[in-house]
């Protein structure tokens, strides 16, 4: 199992456990390396992203687990940015990742990844219905983010995939869509060849699904555009830290991978899956 998680979130976010507690369950399993990756600030007030008033006790707070548990464990930086992020300085940081979250509409926003009915809503009153075209929107505003901020992961590329396990909601077989998927993954590789996208069980953790994101059809097209993966759990809690690794380490090497990327000292590095 590849021992190395750099999407983790803390109480300075959305997470469920302080950083010490994060890095205190990282060593107990063994692991070579821990990322933070805190909710960059938003233009609006929401409990899971941190304040600017936070920022400098969250960068020193995480400098200061670095320092204590150097013997023990490689702890790094670093910052999710989004669509709607308020811009700041980045250079503090040790590497950055780029999502999107929420869809707006006027004075009307959905978040994607909170209930599949908020999802299903944001269709049938924005897209007459269509998901197909709810799916464009939403994979250029992905495109968007990657080609404008080049962050060092792209993360969980088709996050509208969360709650459509068996196609649930919308039928990702669909040839239109897998279209649209892949010319966003073919675009951002034109784009920014150097990105690593994550392989994500959050979803498997949170909601039951069997398999992480992005899905295998666009893993597939990675492999042939000779892109770079890292697998993480999206973690908000000490018990999501390594959740289904070993599943989705498999899963990779069915799509072709047979190595990955972690976040170490000096940078990202290749291992074996």
């Amino acid at each position: 199992m590849l021992g190395s998680n750099c999407h983790t979130h803390t109480v300075f976010c959305d997470g469920r456990n302080t950083p010490e507690e994060m890095v205190k369950a990282t060593v107990a399993l063994s692991f070579e390396s821990l990322g933070f990756s805190v909710h960059s600030p938003m233009p609006f007030e929401e409990s899971y992203a941190i304040g600017y008033d936070d920022l400098e006790r969250y960068v020193s707070e995480i400098k200061d687990l670095r320092e204590c548990y150097r013997d023990s464990l490689y702890i790094s930086n670093g910052i999710e940015l989004d669509s709607d992020s308020l811009p700041f300085e980045t250079r503090g940081f040790d590497f950055t990742i780029g999502s999107v979250h929420q869809l707006h509409f006027d004075d009307r926003m959905y978040f994607v990844d909170y209930k599949h009915q908020i999802l299903k809503e944001c269709a049938n009153k924005e897209f007459s219905g269509s998901f197909n075209k709810l799916a464009r929107h939403y994979f250029t505003l992905v495109y968007d983010l990657i080609s404008s901020t080049k962050p060092d992961i792209v993360g969980h590329f088709d996050l509208i995939e969360k709650f459509n396990e068996n196609c649930a909601l919308f039928d990702d077989t669909n040839k239109e869509y897998r279209n649209i998927a892949l010319e966003t993954i073919d675009a951002i590789c034109d784009k920014h060849p150097d990105a690593i996208f994550e392989v994500n069980t959050g979803a498997m953790f949170r909601c039951k699904r069997t398999v992480p994101y992005p899905a295998k059809f666009i893993l597939e097209r990675l492999k042939k555009r000779n892109m770079r993966i890292t697998v993480t759990s999206d973690a908000h809690s000490i018990e999501a830290l390594n959740f289904a690794f070993d599943a989705a380490e498999s899963f990779c090497k069915d799509c072709g991978f047979k190595s990955a990327f972690v976040i170490t000292e000096k940078g990202f590095e290749e291992r074996r899956i």
